[in-house]
């Protein structure tokens, strides 16, 4: 029986310090819980109010970025269908051959 119980601590030890070298470059266990601790506090300091008017902001800003996309490529579309026309469809709107009389 305290074999049994030997084997298990020896292994659950040895994935613990499996963990540790895992974390080792960012100052071990200890550090990284403590940083994980220090993140929960901070995001306790930012509302899900703040988060949700921030996010709407940026949501209008973006359709109204693509509204404005939208409408310069209908500008765009129609300079391309009229630079396409041929000489012969386009007719001046003043001058002498346009019908206006001077």
């Amino acid at each position: 029986m305290t074999e049994s119980v030997r084997e298990h601590l020896e292994r659950i030890l040895a994935s613990y310090d499996q963990i540790g070298t895992r974390f080792a470059s960012m100052g071990g266990v200890t550090k990284v819980l403590g940083l994980l601790e220090d993140v929960r506090r901070e995001l306790d300091h930012v509302s899900d109010n703040e988060i949700e008017r921030v996010t709407a902001d940026i949501k209008q800003v973006v359709e109204g970025l693509l509204k404005i996309d939208y409408e310069l490529r209908k500008i765009q579309n129609l300079k391309l269908l009229f630079d396409q026309r041929s000489p012969h469809e386009t007719r001046p709107l003043s001058g002498p051959s346009g019908g206006e009389s001077s």
